[in-house]
């Protein structure tokens, strides 16, 4: 399995079989310029080619689009252009990841939130509630900030919202996170390719009173 993580500012690239981890390489150049060469450098370690992987997994966010989208291009690249011959492609959330990271410290607590910036004064945030993961959302800074469990965010992801909110940084180190047991429980199959989007369609919001059905028949 090769896995790629372009999410946030240290892209990670790992190659591994069932037993043991082949080849691990982290770069701090922007995806677009350092991903395929850690990509190349893997494989000709362990003397593979595109072809002999069995599968991939990307991290599809949140986190920094430009890195995600460039991971999901080449593969789909790479798919398109018969490179990978029956390859299953797979992708996991950062969040869950660093649910993962925050679990295996010795002090780890019950129930506790992971959160990213989500920018417009939001966060993306993954509510872990006695051990039990809850579904990935986005909350207000508002609401954050009224929160009383532990709040842990990565250092490597970009901040914009000023918060009052107490966050402790949990290191973004997706190779730590590889070697432990409930790794391949994060993955879930993703032939198409596609990033997360945790955004859903918003609508312009009108100030004006509806209109009454005499106002629609006159044309108003």
């Amino acid at each position: 399995m090769l896995i790629v993580d372009t999410a946030s500012r240290r892209v990670s690239v790992g190659l591994f079989d069932e037993a043991e981890q082949f080849a691990f390489h982290t770069s701090e150049e922007e995806a677009s310029l350092s991903l395929f060469p850690l990509i190349k450098q893997a494989l000709q370690q362990c003397d593979k080619s595109l072809a002999d992987l069995e599968s991939i997994a990307f991290c599809a966010g949140p986190g920094s689009m430009l890195g995600i989208r460039t991971a999901a291009m080449g593969i789909r690249t790479w798919l398109g252009a018969g490179l990978l011959t029956n390859t299953r492609v797979y992708s996991y959330d950062s969040l869950s990841l660093g649910q993962l990271l925050a679990q295996s410290q010795a002090d780890a607590p019950d129930s506790f939130l992971i959160v990213t910036d989500a920018r417009r004064n939001s966060w993306n945030a993954l509510r872990v509630e006695s051990g039990v993961a809850k579904k990935v959302s986005i909350i207000e800074n508002a609401a954050l900030e009224m929160e009383t469990v532990p709040i842990y965010s990565f250092p490597e992801f970009p901040t914009w919202t000023k918060t009052q909110a107490t966050i402790t940084s949990l290191p973004y180190r997706p190779e730590d996170a590889m070697e432990l047991e409930g790794f391949k429980e994060l993955l879930v199959e993703n032939a198409a390719v596609e990033p997360l989007n945790l955004r859903t369609m918003e609508f312009a919001k009108w100030n004006a009173k509806p209109r009454t059905a005499d106002q629609v028949d006159a044309g108003a």
